[in-house]
């Protein structure tokens, strides 16, 4: 990592004067935080892959007779949700602040990873950037690359994310397509509605989140305002329930630019990490005058049962997608 002071330099000096400066005086944007997977249930294994199987049963019954009529049979097969590993490497010479505004994030007579700018990274970029990243890039988005020797790996191929997920689903046909046309914001009420009636109707009695982008939510939410017949004193009175269901419309970021919509019950959309390790565990080491940190950790995301998710991600290729 380069760490760039130009312009403070240029605006301040290059010479650090004690002049009341501290971290609350370093502003930063605002990033997202981990959300997606809050809404998923949480698998705790140190397998590599976790291992399903679903099962599928036939009709039983059957009008009486006295002779024996074999009727029913059970279909089992394999279902995996594997778990990707992730890392960041980063290495920055924090003699670079020294002389600059920026000095009092310095020290002396102590090892450098232990200067006061190493512990702001931890808490101010590492763990933030980390948490958007898997949000932003992996969590949904994300499409498998393997690495190339020597290189770092370029955003969103860390793992495959639920859109790829979506996608290779509706193609192999295990999981449901609804058709609602492309999104619209004058109908966009209407078409969710009719998407939750196409959710097979067992299911329509569960409580279950519909996803989507928090653009589209807010289309959404404006047009069941414009829909007249919501009596509500304020904005803030209509809500985000399917009518008549206990499902309920919900934003996610890590959706972002996307016309996607998809609903599974929580406990079929599984969130898969270690037992006996924790992310964002970061390790410090000092060579010479540079710090390096290093930090590594494995989660997936999946499906349990195909044949319960519902998604308007059209198959690849067909005149819809």
């Amino acid at each position: 990592m380069a760490i760039t002071t130009t312009q403070v330099v240029q605006e301040y000096g290059a010479y650090y004067i004690d002049a009341g400066q501290n971290k609350k005086r370093i502003l930063q944007q605002l990033s997202q935080g981990r959300e997606i997977v809050n809404f998923a249930t949480p698998i705790k294994t140190d397998d590599t892959i976790f291992r399903l199987a679903n099962a599928t049963f036939q009709s039983l019954v059957q009008p009486f007779q006295k002779a024996f009529t074999q009727k029913g049979g059970v279909a089992i097969v394999p279902k995996e949700i594997r778990q990707y590993r992730f890392k960041i490497d980063d290495e920055f010479m924090p003699d670079e602040l020294y002389a600059t505004w920026l000095g009092f994030l310095t020290a002396n007579n102590v090892n450098r990873k232990d200067w006061p700018f190493v512990k702001w990274l931890v808490e101010n970029y590492y763990k933030n950037q980390i948490d958007q990243d898997m949000e932003l890039n992996e969590y949904y988005n994300g499409v498998y690359a393997a690495p190339e020797a020597g290189t770092a790996g370029a955003n969103g191929t860390s793992m495959v994310g639920v859109k790829k997920l979506l996608q290779d689903g509706v193609d192999a046909g295990t999981m449901n397509y609804v058709d609602i046309e492309a999104l619209d914001p004058s109908t966009i009420f209407d078409q969710v509605e009719l998407f939750t009636d196409s959710i097979a109707e067992v299911y329509q009695g569960i409580k279950m989140n519909v996803f989507m982008s928090r653009k589209w939510y807010k289309k959404y939410m404006q047009d069941k305002r414009a829909q007249g017949f919501y009596q509500k004193t304020s904005d803030a009175q209509i809500d985000s329930r399917i009518d008549f269901t206990p499902l309920d419309v919900v934003p996610l970021a890590s959706m972002v630019g996307t016309d996607d919509i998809f609903c599974t019950p929580k406990q079929n959309f599984l969130h898969i990490s270690p037992a006996t390790l924790t992310k964002n565990n970061f390790k410090m080491e000092e060579a010479k005058r540079a710090v390096a940190v290093m930090g590594d950790w494995s989660e997936g995301l999946g499906f349990g049962i195909d044949q319960i998710v519902w998604t308007n991600k059209a198959a690849t290729g067909s005149a819809s997608a």
